[in-house]
Formats: C-alpha cells, sequence, structure tokens
C-alpha cells in the first residue's frame, strides 16, 4: 500500500530529517469510538503540512520506527510504519485505559524519548477542588465535601434543600446522583448509563439508604445544588473550552448547554440541548450580559492557571462546566482534561486548530532543548 501526505524535508548535519510528526496516543487498536475526532484531527493537520497519525498505547516501542493508524477511506484505517513522533496529543479515552501497564509503558517510553505530550491524565474532582482552595479560589465552588459521609449528607441536605453526589472519578455524568426536598420527602435522581431514574423516600435516613444502594464504585464529593440560570423553564449550564498557547490559557469557546426534560445534567448525550450563550445571558441578564459572560471567561482562565500549575504546567486543554446562577454568580462544577467535541461549528474549528498550534509549540521547545 501507498499512502501519500505532504510534508517538509529538511536537512540537519547532513542528514534528511521529515516533519513535523504528530501522533494521537489511543488507548488501544480498538478506537472506533473516537474515529470521527481523530479524522477531523488529521485532516486539520495535513492542512497545515504537519503529519500526524494514531498511536495505540501497545504500539509505542523502541526505535525510530513505530506503527501507527492512517487514515485511507471512509471508516477504513490502516497501520503503516511512522516515524517517531516529535509530538504527541493524548486522547486515552477513560481512566481504566490511562493506568493500565500498556499506557505506562507507552508513556515511560516517550518520557525516555524526550517527547512532549500533552495531556497527562485524568483529574480527579476532589483533588482539583483542593488545589483551587490551596490557590484562593474557594469563592468559585459550591460548597462541596470530600467525602460521602451520613453526617456530611444529612448536614448538608438540611442546610441546602438539594445536593449532588458526584463520583470523584467518572465521565459523561455517569453514577451521578441528586437529592431534593420535595412536599411528602425527598427524591433521589440516579443518573447511570445516559438514563436518568427516580426513586422517593419519606426521611432523610432512607434517602442515604438509596444512595448506598445506587451509588458506583468509587470515592464521591457531596455538592451543594445551586439554583440555576433557566431557559424555556428548564436548568443550564456553560461549557467553556480553553487552550494553552506559549504559557498562557485562552478561551477558545464557550456553549450552553441545558438539561433535558427530568435530568440532573445538562449532558447532551443525556438528553441535554444547546443554546447561544448571547442569547441566554441576554434573556436572564438584560442590563447586565456582557459583565456575566466576563465573570464567566475570568472564572475559567483564573481555575485553568491553577489546575495546570498542579500538573507541572503539562496541560493543553482543558473545559470546564460553569454553573451561573439567578443573581448572576458564577460557579466552577467540573474542569475536564479530556474535553469532548463541541456541537458549535466556530468552536469546534478554532479547537482543532488550537490542537496542532499546541503540538507545534510543543516541537519548538523540544528543539530549543
Amino acid at each position: 500500500m501507498v499512502y501519500r501526505h505532504p510534508t517538509e524535508i529538511t536537512f540537519e548535519r547532513g542528514e534528511a530529517v521529515i516533519g513535523p510528526v504528530f501522533a494521537i496516543l489511543a488507548g488501544t487498536r480498538h478506537f472506533t469510538d473516537s474515529r470521527a475526532d481523530f479524522r477531523d484531527v488529521l485532516e486539520t493537520g495535513r492542512s497545515q503540512g504537519a503529519f500526524i497519525y494514531v498511536l495505540p498505547t501497545e504500539c509505542v516501542r523502541d526505535g525510530d520506527v513505530w506503527s501507527g493508524y492512517v487514515r485511507t477511506g471512509y471508516q477504513k484505517w490502516v497501520p503503516i510504519p511512522c516515524p517517531r513522533p516529535e509530538a504527541v496529543y493524548n486522547r486515552i479515552p477513560n481512566r481504566v485505559l490511562e493506568v493500565n501497564r500498556h499506557a505506562k509503558h507507552a508513556k515511560m517510553t516517550l518520557r525516555k524519548y524526550h517527547t512532549p505530550m500533552f495531556n497527562p491524565g485524568y483529574f480527579n474532582k476532589a483533588e482539583t477542588y483542593d488545589e483551587l482552595r490551596r490557590a484562593g479560589l474557594a469563592g468559585y465552588l459550591p460548597q462541596t465535601l470530600d467525602e460521602m459521609t451520613w453526617k456530611g449528607f444529612s448536614s448538608m441536605l438540611q442546610q441546602n434543600g438539594g445536593v449532588y453526589l458526584k463520583p470523584a472519578s467518572s465521565s459523561v455524568g455517569h453514577g451521578i446522583m441528586r437529592v431534593d426536598r420535595t412536599a411528602r420527602g425527598w427524591r433521589l435522581r440516579v443518573l447511570k448509563h445516559l438514563k436518568c431514574s427516580e426513586y422517593d423516600a419519606p426521611s432523610i435516613a432512607k434517602a442515604w439508604e438509596l444512595t448506598k444502594q445506587h451509588r458506583i464504585r468509587g470515592k464521591y464529593v457531596i455538592q451543594q445544588a445551586i439554583p440555576l440560570v433557566e431557559w424555556e423553564g428548564k436548568p443550564c449550564d456553560v461549557r467553556v473550552l480553553l487552550q494553552k498557547h506559549g504559557l498562557n490559557w485562552q478561551v477558545v469557546g464557550k456553549g450552553v448547554r441545558v438539561a433535558g426534560k427530568n435530568s440532573i445534567t445538562t449532558h447532551v448525550p443525556a438528553g441535554g440541548s444547546i443554546v447561544d450563550i448571547d442569547h441566554l445571558l441576554q434573556r436572564a441578564f438584560p442590563d447586565s450580559a456582557t459583565q456575566v459572560d466576563a465573570r464567566i471567561e475570568e472564572l475559567a482562565l483564573n481555575c485553568a492557571a491553577a489546575i495546570d500549575r498542579d500538573f507541572h504546567g503539562e496541560l493543553g486543554e482543558m473545559s470546564m462546566d460553569v454553573g451561573v446562577d439567578k443573581e448572576g454568580r458564577v460557579w466552577l462544577f467540573e474542569a475536564n482534561s479530556k474535553p469532548m467535541k463541541f456541537d458549535e461549528p466556530h468552536i469546534r474549528e478554532r479547537s482543532l486548530a488550537g490542537v496542532i498550534l499546541r503540538l507545534k509549540e510543543l516541537r519548538r521547545r523540544r528543539e530549543i532543548r
């Protein structure tokens, strides 16, 4: 098979050097769910003269030639011999694959060859909240307890009337629970596999028992439920995408996610929908929309810088779920190190260009070193 790709050839010390060459680090050779995203990254790189291939963790090895996957047609990905990459974009798709033996060996080998990579791994909610508190940014956080205990659960419910119970290590909202006061007691809603189930309890004690029955494995945090601004009677939050260029974080775009019917999250896969942020802010805050928008960006930039410091500057992008309450105060709910694809075309286009730019920056930094 012949695979053609435009690239540059330079000569260093009398040897031909091909580049730039980058790789997307994937969890396994079976990256079906990520193909559309990887295709977009590869095509954006091609348009800028960069050769990018998909690199499963088990294909990382010693030597100058590795086996990488390229797209040769509709849903057709084939392995070919590829030069060792000059920088790597980590898109291992879940926490389990991130820490298996193949991933650990891949990261160790990349460090051995001094190959820069972003991002190094997933965030842990409790650890992220702790870092933000240390950075003096606790004012952005809803009241949060880092352990799921009966004492904390009952106290926060009595104080706030509603709480979220969130897995410290989870994605797409899987395992998240919400408990709210009702006229007859308390109602528990649980999100699993993108479906929401409801259970009623006559007392806080019974609600607690239900949460223990329906929780998933792992550590949970308990978080105050903030009364959010609404769109057409449904609560919504703001998804913010950030990328780092040089040493500075920039907001790539912001999109509003509206909760689906009876849903406890705003995730689009769980039934949420999309609204233009300017439309939401103008309707909710007709006299202060610009100021609220500025508060959202200030929160995102401050929190991104603090989280990145905790990762020793190895992050290159992240997304945040930001809540806006009915008084216009902004709150950080989540920070995500592996942002999902944004559905807004202008944000998607800017994000893809930003990924290539970040890889080129890492390549230049490596050359200087």
